[in-house]
């Protein structure tokens, strides 16, 4: 029989026993509805392409990105290796897939199905931490699931209305996961760093191959030519150079950081680097690949200005992104990062007055030089992953 109850009090050996180590196989398998998140998060954003697309597209992913790491947490403070929670965790999988599928229009027709859907994952979501998360993680988890249920209700109400209140409801949550992260960041949880690093790190491929998705979607719509053959091959080597700047060293660096942050200021530093830092790295992952749509319908000829506003800026804030994350772990260098940022959106004169693939190539060489720079001044005292001992 599968068991729900709460652990009993326990001491260190135990607590540590609690916390999951590695990623479990359900959790890759829940992660994938995150590729589909993305790409409906995505539809918003190439439909419509301008100021308030992109910010519609940021509230709804900052939404969706808090529930999606809320059970990242939940699985770290207590492993899925019960029946019953296994189950749960397939339910909360549905749920979320529901409210991807009203994602595209959740400021308006099925709004009422994403709030609903919100508040279905908030529930299970406490549920299962104050039953397994540890008794100091579920008193603060009363509050904080609380707060997320009343999330979903706001959303609810958000269906049946239109205009500025719509983007109030939209935007009072934010608030709300505030006053949340400042109650958990006094205490209560104590996150594994190795599952903490490992989840996120997967979660930043699912965001790196949203982009690859765009990049065969985009080519698949056109005819096979040499233009097309070089737009594609120049889109790819940008989101490659993108993931380097994430996995060269920095995932194992980040778990030796989180392992010596002292454990009163551990739940802070998770809360800023995992969440706040990662959801600007994943939405400008969203906005490279809501631009790389408009990139293969002619590869050497002018872009739209706003799909070539969203290839820059999508890069510029992750890197931006990745600088503070970073600065957060104290993982190297993040000066070059800062200064690539604003070099990477001004490449959108580059799509605009010459031609879209000159974008790519030009965001290619500035991030290539980045990790050039860094490369050669990489400090000893922040080996690289084969130098890191056994």
């Amino acid at each position: 029989m599968a068991s729900w109850s709460r652990p009993a009090p326990a001491g260190p050996q135990t607590r540590v026993a609690r916390v999951a180590s590695r990623v479990s196989t359900i959790e890759l398998l829940f992660d994938l509805v995150f590729v589909f998140t993305m790409s409906r998060v995505a539809e918003i954003v190439v439909h419509r392409p301008d100021a308030a697309g992109v910010a519609q597209g940021a509230l709804v992913l900052a939404l969706v990105w808090w529930m999606y790491d809320a059970f990242a947490w939940l699985t770290n403070q207590a492993a899925p290796d019960s029946t019953g929670y296994r189950i749960a965790l397939i339910g909360a999988m549905a749920a979320f897939l529901v409210m991807s599928l009203a994602i595209p229009d959740a400021f308006g027709s099925t709004g009422v199905l994403f709030g609903v859907s919100y508040i279905v994952v908030a529930v299970i979501h406490a549920a299962l931490f104050i039953a397994l998360g540890g008794a100091a993680a579920g008193r603060r988890m009363i509050v904080v699931g609380t707060s997320n249920v009343l999330v979903g209700v706001l959303l609810v109400v958000s269906g049946f209305v239109e205009g500025p209140l719509d983007w109030v409801l939209f935007t009072v949550p934010l608030l709300l996961f505030l006053a949340s992260a400042l109650l958990s960041a006094r205490g209560g949880f104590d996150p594994g760093a190795s599952h903490m690093v490992e989840r996120h790190g997967l979660l930043m491929i699912i965001a790196f191959g949203e982009s690859i998705v765009s990049v065969g979607v985009g080519a698949t719509e056109h005819e096979i030519g040499a233009s097309l053959l070089v737009g594609t091959v120049l889109a790819v080597a940008l989101v490659s150079a993108l993931w380097w700047c994430y996995f060269d060293g920095d995932d194992t660096r980040a778990e030796a950081r989180m392992n010596a942050v002292a454990p009163a200021r551990r739940t802070g530093v998770a809360l800023l680097a995992f969440y706040l830092e990662h959801l600007a790295m994943i939405f400008g992952l969203l906005l490279l690949a809501a631009g790389l749509h408009g990139l293969f319908v002619d590869p050497f000829a002018p872009l739209e200005p706003a799909d070539a506003w969203l290839i820059g800026g999508g890069v510029a804030l992750y890197l931006a992104g990745d600088a503070a994350y970073r600065g957060t772990l104290d993982l190297g260098p993040v000066a070059t990062r800062l200064v690539a940022a604003p070099l990477a959106a001004a490449t959108a004169w580059v799509g605009i007055a010459v031609a879209g693939a000159w974008q790519p190539a030009a965001l290619l060489a500035v991030v290539v030089a980045v990790l050039v720079v860094e490369n050669a001044r990489r400090s000893p005292a922040l080996p690289r992953r084969s130098d890191a001992p056994a």
